[in-house]
């Protein structure tokens, strides 16, 4: 726990709640961006570039195109900031996304725009030509540390939250900005975007759970329709069953932007994250 968690809490006049504040709150691995001119040594944790990958590993594909590298994070730089030991102690996390066409995850005919694999040996890895040029990142390096999040408004969490608080709407007001003014106690200098591992996701929009829940069980959630489905009914108690697993902001310094200045959102089952199934992820985006 931050030093001044209590003081911002005590700023935003929530003091009554602050016992329900740290119990709501999640710890998560916090990331933060670095452009680089060299490039990165073999299996470090980085956005855009080439990724290392073993020599016989299957480039991931969707309707015929290959996916686009996004980041890789090698999981012995995150041990030490993973509380909550969610993750294996060793490996790497690559994670992929189609940057051409952009799915943005409310569509069950999308569900291989986007794959994380997993890599546990790390002693057969080699650099990868990136398949399509037009669409690579620049690569920054990645440094991690240690953050805690609270929910925000949008999040199922959050609704917890306010219904047990039972906030005025004066504190309702208060607490808007208090989860962004928690964060940023966490930020490194340099750092220009919010972007973590675990932890609560940053709501741009609504509710990411349940969706997640809803099109990977088939449901189209592009308009009103998943949401109006009989199944919902049967299928919304297994949406807290999902966790947030990586969140990358739009940020400048790292030249990407999602949408209009919106977020990335890579979600895993409980069950999958138990087991090391990452290529059951279900990923979102949301703008502005």
């Amino acid at each position: 726990m931050h030093p001044r968690f209590e003081e911002l809490v005590t700023s935003a006049g929530l003091s009554r709640i602050v016992s329900q504040l740290h119990d709501a709150s999640i710890p998560a691995v916090g990331m933060t961006l670095e452009q680089q001119s060299a490039a990165q040594p073999l299996a470090a944790s980085k956005l855009g570039g080439r990724p290392d990958l073993p020599s016989d590993c299957v480039w991931p594909t969707d309707k015929g195109r290959p996916l686009d590298f996004l980041l890789q994070i090698n999981l012995a730089e995150t041990h030490e900031y993973d509380s909550q030991r969610l993750l294996p102690a060793a490996g790497l996390l690559t994670f992929f996304y189609d940057l051409k066409d952009q799915p943005w995850g409310y569509d069950p005919a999308d569900l291989n725009g986007f794959r994380v694999l997993y890599t546990p040996d790390l002693t057969a890895l080699r650099s990868h030509e990136i398949p399509d040029e037009e669409f690579s990142l620049s690569e920054s390096s990645i440094l991690f540390h240690a953050m805690l999040t609270l929910p925000h408004y949008g999040s199922r969490a959050a609704d917890s939250l306010m219904a047990s608080a039972q906030l005025s709407d004066e504190e309702s007001d208060s607490y808007f900005e208090l989860p962004t003014q928690i964060e940023g106690l966490y930020s490194r200098p340099g750092g220009t975007g919010n972007h973590h591992l675990f932890g609560h996701s940053a709501n741009v929009q609504g509710d990411m759970q349940l969706e997640a829940q809803l099109v990977t069980n088939g449901l189209y959630c592009g308009d009103p329709s998943g949401y109006e489905d009989p199944r919902r009914k049967t299928l919304e108690p297994g949406s807290d069953d999902w966790t947030l697993l990586l969140q990358l902001d739009s940020d400048d310094g790292a030249d990407i932007m999602w949408g209009d200045c919106g977020m990335l959102y890579y979600w895993i089952h409980k069950d999958d994250l138990v087991h090391q199934r990452f290529e059951n992820v279900w990923m979102t985006l949301q703008c502005y």
